[in-house]
């Protein structure tokens, strides 16, 4: 299913497993809204589900999967009213990212963030959607770092997952990647 995920080893298995989960829900293997089988993922993984269910836990107080009473667990699906509400402050909180990170960076801050926008522009004329989205992320996790604000950073890293999670809304409109 995922071969390229990490392996299952480590600190701890249930963060193991949750870090594989996250990997599932953000390449839409495990799509929104989708109930998730345990048991199917525990004898996949070989794992007992104690770990996965801790796993799940976390994604659940992260926001990215929901715990239903005696149904389960089921990846959010986050609706049209939920991305015209995320979107407005995110551009609030990556457009203080942008004036820490100018603030900030160096010379060899700025030729990285040059290279990272090459990378963009490359994929958005190329059409590749998967690689624009490695790049965009890349990109905005860079001027994140350099802006060097943890705790700017803690919440565009919290509000960064949900972004992820509606990946590919905002460039099926007619002309956005070219934009």
């Amino acid at each position: 299913m995922a071969e390229d995920l990490p392996p299952l080893r480590g600190t701890s298995l249930h963060d193991n497993v949750a870090t594989r989960l996250r990997h599932l829900v953000f390449d839409r293997v495990l799509a929104p809204g989708v109930w998730i089988d345990e048991k199917a993922l525990a004898a996949q993984w070989q794992i007992s589900r104690t770990p996965l269910r801790e796993a799940l836990k976390v994604l659940a107080a992260e926001g990215l999967v929901e715990l239903v009473p005696q149904r389960g667990c089921r990846v959010i699906e986050l609706t049209e009213d939920d991305a015209d509400q995320l979107f407005p402050v995110m551009a609030l909180l990556e457009g203080r990212c942008a004036h820490e990170a100018t603030r900030n960076a160096d010379d060899a801050g700025r030729l990285a963030l040059q290279r990272c926008h090459d990378a963009l522009e490359r994929q958005a004329a190329a059409f590749d959607l998967d690689g624009y989205y490695q790049a965009n992320h890349e990109f905005h996790s860079l001027v994140q770092r350099l802006a060097g604000n943890r705790w700017l950073d803690r919440c565009t890293g919290d509000l960064r997952k949900f972004m992820r999670l509606m990946r590919g809304r905002q460039l099926q409109l007619p002309g956005r990647i070219e934009a």
